[in-house]
């Protein structure tokens, strides 16, 4: 899994969205994920979630390990300030912000790794090539 990878995945929400919870146990609807940031910053803006009964609207932030936030200084940085939701891939530690999280891992697809997968290690031309009948 690369973090690319995983913002794929949320930018075209290619996982299981039902049920969804936050790390709290909160129940967590996503309204729009986001629009993606290719600058510095939250991976994604303009987020609309809704967590428990409350909507928001914000920034979110994607890391493959929950422990990647503080690893990234993201809690010293005035960017990451109005982070609606913290996604990772693995939720392994505590988070000492009050951010949601919401844990991808059990999510996603394991075929789509699996052909994800299959695509970058592919050697020829082009991942293709062996499907292309001449």
């Amino acid at each position: 899994m690369t973090e690319r990878l995983l913002q794929f995945i949320w930018q075209f929400q290619y996982f299981n969205k039902s049920e969804l919870t936050t790390s709290s146990g909160e129940t967590l609807q996503i309204i729009f994920p986001g629009q993606y940031n290719t600058n510095q910053g939250p991976d994604f803006s303009e987020a609309k979630i809704k967590i428990g009964t409350t909507t928001w609207a914000g920034n979110i932030e994607l890391h493959f390990k929950t422990s990647d936030w503080k690893k990234h200084d993201h809690h010293k940085d005035e960017n990451y300030k109005n982070v609606i939701l913290h996604v990772v891939w693995e939720n392994e530690a505590e988070q000492e912000d009050a951010i949601p999280i919401l844990e991808l891992k059990e999510k996603v697809s394991k075929i789509l790794l699996q052909r994800y997968e299959s695509l970058m290690n592919t050697a020829g031309f082009i991942p293709c090539e062996n499907g292309i009948q001449t």
